[in-house]
């Protein structure tokens, strides 16, 4: 290999901090996440980005040589660690030793060291820095604090908004033929921390890079400061409305999941007089919930708009059968968030309002690592970072006892197109051969690096009898009967029940409009076909009484919303509120099953 292209750890961790020449970048150029280091020099973040994928692109060009030289640093640099010291870390020359020697691990494998992390003890697994806590709920509810390095939050900070705003830039230079504009963007997103015993910040990923960025944020999101940084419980969907529609300059929408921007324009659709009429005079709703110094602060900054609010009600009195954020907004020029795998219906829904606007669906990722990043606006695909941590891929059809199995896993570019693959990390921040639960399918390859999109999680597949049916099966049958009987479908979910006597499945459905209760016999059997067609084995097993009958509730208008807004209000994390699939515990039983449309 050309010496200019051998792995230079040194040289490539600070290309990867920086992806840009270590250079501050200035407020400009859209909806970047600013990263500083004190070059007197400014770029801004379209550039940053522009320098990170060319980054990747680098790596993916040999990203097999790379992985494994990746793999063994990690192993060397953490082999005098608790865990290194344990697993004989030293003693592992090869892919072939770290396979046959390191077993495969879960959450639980690392708990009680973490526990000793959050008060400060170091050396256990690793020796990175760990400068973050990703707080994510766990399977029954208790909280998983999963430790963050700082470099897995650079690669974050570079390969999320940057990255975005690159693709952005260069898709309105392409096809537009002019360059971005600067503006204010919406950003859904509520930013809050705790800390840990140690004095590490504790929240989500994403809150954290809006957290070290607040400086520079707050002359950039339409909504005030202290509706983006808050200590306060307050009603954010309506002051992030009233800030949005005050302010006509908004040049990017950013959410961490498209159900967020969907819920948000929803929301304004519905309440377009009331927060007009405030706009108008300038005054925040009396009844909204604001705290009383809050309240006070933002109505002494405010003024009646009678302009704005008559630009407005003018747009909105024509309807919602087009869509209006191209009107609302003249100078609105893409949107930024994931909107892959079980976001996709919101995602589609989310067009009703934006319309043509050019989407880019940010990366695939986790608390655990960022482990994929869009490379084209609109595209669904994720190119594999290399440079994000260690990978392995365990085929789907893969048998055996955990010692076999994990033998038997494959490399980023040992990987087939169109083939499904748990995937399997090693990171920066401590865990080996961490079995995250995705399942992917590889849609084709970057360089060596495979592109890839998420399927299921393996612990949302459900498997009554065997069956084995997960959630893109379930997106099928969900997407096929929309197309049957004409007529969306808002949000669904689904259900085992293994209280019938044989089994069943419990589909539930909110669709655009009430359906016609006589026709219920006729809807259960098209989205039991088409269950039956997207799983061809769920169907046998229906054809001989294996498992009963599937069951079809309609639930009323707006339940999943409420479902979110419940969430929130209970202290789930905007930023990690994911769309209910699988009703898998007795809260989500008692809601859904009790907001059943009966009528």
């Amino acid at each position: 290999m050309n010496e200019e292209k051998k792995l230079n750890y040194e040289t490539r961790d600070a290309v990867t901090a920086g992806a840009a020449g270590g250079r501050e970048l200035s407020h400009r150029g859209g909806c970047g996440h600013p990263q500083y280091d004190g070059d007197s020099r400014k770029i801004s973040p379209a550039e940053a980005g522009r320098a990170a994928l060319a980054v990747l692109k680098e790596n993916c060009a040999h990203a097999g040589e790379f992985s494994d030289k990746l793999l063994i640093k990690i192993l060397r640099d953490n082999e005098n660690t608790e865990y290194g010291v344990a697993h004989d870390f030293s003693k592992i020359r090869s892919i072939e030793d770290f396979k046959k020697n390191i077993p495969f691990t879960e959450y639980d494998d690392y708990a009680e060291g973490i526990e000793r992390m959050l008060r400060g003890e170091k050396n256990i697994f690793t020796v990175y820095p760990i400068v973050h806590y990703a707080l994510t709920s766990g399977s029954v509810g208790n909280p998983k604090r999963i430790p963050v390095s700082a470099q897995t939050m650079e690669l974050y900070a570079q390969y999320t908004s940057n990255a975005a705003t690159a693709l952005a830039a260069d898709y309105i230079r392409d096809h537009e033929h002019r360059e971005m504009k600067s503006g204010k963007r919406i950003l859904t997103a509520v930013v809050s921390q705790t800390k840990v015993a140690d004095g590490t910040p504790c929240g989500s990923i994403s809150g954290a890079m809006y957290m070290n960025a607040r400086e520079v944020m707050k002359h950039l999101v339409a909504s005030p400061k202290e509706v983006l940084y808050s200590t306060e419980k307050m009603d954010f969907k309506y002051l992030k409305s009233f800030y949005a529609l005050k302010e006509p300059d908004v040049t990017c929408m950013v959410a961490p999941f498209t159900t967020a921007l969907y819920d948000l324009l929803h929301y304004i659709e519905l309440n377009w007089e009331k927060l007009v009429g405030d706009i108008r005079r300038g005054r925040l709703d009396e009844e909204a919930n604001i705290p009383d110094a809050l309240r006070e602060k933002f109505n002494a900054d405010l003024g009646p708009d009678p302009k704005r609010a008559d630009e407005l009600s003018a747009i909105f009195e024509q309807g919602f059968d087009e869509p209006f954020v191209p009107r609302v907004w003249k100078n609105m020029e893409y949107i930024n968030a994931i909107g892959s795998g079980g976001f996709v219906v919101y995602t589609n829904k989310l067009r009703r309002y934006t319309g043509g606007i050019p989407m880019t669906f940010c990366n695939y990722g986790a608390s655990e690592a960022l482990m994929g990043v869009v490379t084209e606006v609109e595209s669904m695909d994720y190119t594999l970072i290399p440079q994000g941590g260690y990978y392995e891929f365990l085929p789907t059809d893969a048998e055996g006892g955990e010692a076999e199995l994990r033998t038997q896993t494959l490399k980023l570019n040992e990987l087939r197109v169109g083939q499904d693959y748990e995937i399997i990390i090693t990171n920066f921040s401590g865990f080996y051969r961490y079995r995250i639960g995705d399942v992917i399918t590889v849609n084709g390859y970057e360089g060596e690096s495979p592109k890839i999109c998420f399927k299921y999680r393996k612990k949302q597949l459900i498997s009554i009898a065997g069956e084995k049916t997960n959630d893109s099966a379930v997106r099928f049958a969900v997407e096929e009967f929309s197309k049957a009987v004409n007529m969306p479908v808002n949000d669904y979910s689904i259900y085992a029940d293994t209280d019938a006597n044989p089994g069943r499945y419990v589909v539930f459905i909110e669709p655009h409009k009430h359906l016609p209760k006589e026709k219920y016999d006729e809807y259960r059997a098209i989205i039991e076909d088409k269950l039956s067609n997207a799983n061809p084995s769920f169907g046998a097993k229906v054809r001989e009484g294996i498992l009963a009958p599937t069951v079809l509730k309609f639930v009323q208008p707006e339940t999943y919303a409420l479902y979110r807004d419940l969430m929130i209000m209970k202290g789930t994390s905007e930023n990690q509120l994911k769309p209910v699939r699988v009703i898998d515990n007795l809260f989500k039983e008692k809601f859904f099953f009790k907001l059943v449309d009966e009528d």
